[in-house]
């Protein structure tokens, strides 16, 4: 995530990192990383932050729209400013965007899966397909960018007006815009809206060419098909 943050922001903003411990991307474990958060916020509140990301889509949805609010605000009381979680930007992302019938794209387990439905159905969304990996752990950072692309392809279905792609480390972001001309409708990832909400706290407003139309501040290019040329 660090890579895909640093890499599309402007020099004037710097990012200072910690960890979680996860190794098994299951219930109990993203639990059990979630109890971590207390101590890296301490670490990160050292540094003194502007804003602190908690950049982990499956540790900000595993308890729920409550959980997620308890998360944020123990947070924000360790690092004395505003905290802004992945999964809370991945909604105002959608929001954004006018989406509301949503297919979900994960590398997780079918487990996983079933609560991040069930977050986004109580965040006021309709998920109409879900497709995952089945992966855990480290296997989810080694899925090849074109393999995240098929899996993006696989779970669009025409009554989703938009795809989510989760998980902060799924390569996913390098892929959105392709994503976007093949399907012709919005592709939202975790480490986008992550990016896109540090951005809107920061004041930047500039578009970001490249990164899928949230990026490129709500206004869509989905490219031109053969039979849109026949009528320009």
């Amino acid at each position: 995530m660090e890579r895909d943050l640093w890499r599309h922001s402007p020099p004037r903003l710097t990012y200072h990192s910690t960890r979680v411990p996860l190794s098994e991307t299951t219930p109990d474990g993203i639990r059990k990383m979630n109890e971590a958060l207390p101590a890296a916020a301490a670490l990160l509140a050292a540094t003194g932050p502007d804003l602190c990301l908690y950049g982990c889509t499956s540790g900000s949805f595993i308890e729920g729209r409550e959980g997620l609010a308890r998360i944020v605000s123990q947070m924000a009381a360790i690092v004395e400013c505003p905290v802004v979680a992945t999964m809370a930007a991945v909604v105002d992302a959608l929001e954004a965007l006018g989406i509301r019938r949503v297919a979900l794209a994960t590398p997780y387990l079918d487990e996983v899966n079933a609560l991040e439905a069930e977050f986004l159905e109580s965040s006021g969304f309709q998920v109409v397909a879900v497709r995952g990996l089945g992966l855990s752990g480290k296997a989810i950072r080694e899925v090849e960018p074109a393999a995240v692309a098929a899996l993006v392809q696989a779970v669009d279905v025409p009554a989703a007006e938009g795809v989510f792609v989760s998980c902060t480390d799924l390569r996913a972001l390098d892929v959105l815009e392709e994503s976007e001309r093949a399907l012709r409708k919005p592709v939202i990832s975790s480490n986008q809206a992550s990016l896109w909400a540090v951005l809107r706290h920061a004041g930047v407003a500039e578009a970001i060419p490249g990164l899928g139309s949230l990026l490129g501040l709500g206004s869509p290019n989905f490219g031109t098909t053969a039979s849109d040329s026949s009528h320009a």
